[in-house]
């Protein structure tokens, strides 16, 4: 009775092992920045990892199945595994490259509202890094008073826009705000 329950214990370990050393399963992903540049791709999952290659945005990317979700997905190209924010990668293909968003300026004055012209559209906040936020302030100015943080994936209106920030409405708190627009991406 005990050989047939080490037996049993054996087999069962062996499955097991086989099971964890089993490739995991391959899932197309396409990379979409903000700003149309190219994602780095590190040889070590943390901005710390250098930088071994990078992907022009819009490209197709095979990402480890297991890695989906986390902060860093484990991708495969031409036969060279790497790392790159998961972030943003995302499962369809992307559109055209966008053009790349001018630089905030501190801008006091009247000229702080010069150039919006009115949209009406859904965007979903995306920060610079994956716990990170991304303030909604007073006015478009990196110099105004924050009226409040967003995290990513909160959806928000953009009911005005200049290329530089965004005028922003909150439907859930029924706030009303600025928000660089780099750090905002167009909802499905």
């Amino acid at each position: 009775m005990k050989k047939r329950a080490l037996g049993i214990f054996f087999t069962l370990v062996l499955l097991g092992s086989i099971v964890l050393a089993a490739p995991a399963m391959a899932v197309t992903m396409y990379v979409y920045t903000s700003n149309g540049k190219a994602l780095n791709v590190r040889d070590y999952p943390s901005k710390d990892g250098n930088v071994i290659s990078s992907l022009p945005y819009g490209s197709a990317v095979d990402v480890d199945e297991g890695f989906v979700g986390g902060s860093w997905a484990h991708v495969l190209l031409s036969g060279v595994e790497g790392y790159c924010m998961y972030r943003y990668l995302v499962d369809y293909k992307p559109g055209p490259k966008p053009k790349p968003t001018q630089t905030a300026s501190p801008t006091t004055g009247s000229d702080l509202y010069s150039g919006f012209t009115e949209c009406y559209y859904d965007a979903s906040v995306r920060p610079s890094s994956p716990g990170g936020f991304v303030h909604m302030r007073w006015a478009p100015s990196k110099n105004q008073r924050v009226h409040r943080d967003y995290y990513n994936g909160d959806t928000l209106l953009v009911i005005a826009q200049n290329g530089v920030w965004c005028q922003v409405y909150d439907e859930q708190s029924n706030r009303s705000g600025f928000m660089m627009a780099s750090f905002l991406r167009t909802a499905n």
